[in-house]
C-alpha cells in the first residue's frame, strides 16, 4: 500500500474509492451552522486529485451540501456564494496539530482531520 504524508498525498490511481460513491474516503466531522450552536456531526466525503488538491463535500443537517477546497498547502476556500447570504461570507482557516478548523462567515464552522484530506 502507498503511505501518505502531508507533503506526499496519495495519487488518485493508488487511492481506492468508497464502494458506490465518488469519494476516496468518508467520515463524520465536527460542524455547526449557527454561531451559538455547539459542534455536532456532519457526514463528509473527500475526492482527492493527483495534483495534491482535494474537495471535501459536507452533508449539512438542513439537506444542503457544502464543498471545502484544499491544495497541498491547506484549506483554500469553499463554495459559498452570494445566495448563501451575508452571514456566510468570509473564509477563515486555522490548523491546530493535524486538525483544520474552518469558519465560513459568522455561522458555519467545520473541523476536519488532515488524514481525511491527504489519506493515510
Amino acid at each position: 500500500p502507498v503511505e501518505a504524508t502531508p507533503a506526499q498525498p496519495l495519487l488518485e490511481q493508488a487511492d481506492a474509492r468508497v464502494a458506490g460513491t465518488e469519494f476516496h474516503a468518508t467520515s463524520q466531522i465536527a460542524c455547526a451552522l449557527a454561531a451559538s450552536q455547539p459542534m455536532g456531526q456532519c457526514d463528509a466525503g473527500v475526492i482527492r486529485n493527483t495534483d495534491g488538491s482535494a474537495v471535501v463535500k459536507v452533508s449539512l443537517p438542513d439537506g444542503r451540501t457544502r464543498s471545502l477546497f484544499f491544495d497541498r498547502s491547506g484549506a483554500k476556500g469553499s463554495d459559498v456564494s452570494a445566495a448563501d447570504g451575508v452571514e456566510a461570507q468570509g473564509f477563515k482557516t486555522e490548523k491546530v496539530g493535524d486538525l483544520y478548523k474552518i469558519a465560513l462567515g459568522s455561522n458555519e464552522r467545520y473541523e476536519l482531520p488532515e488524514a481525511l484530506i491527504v489519506g493515510g
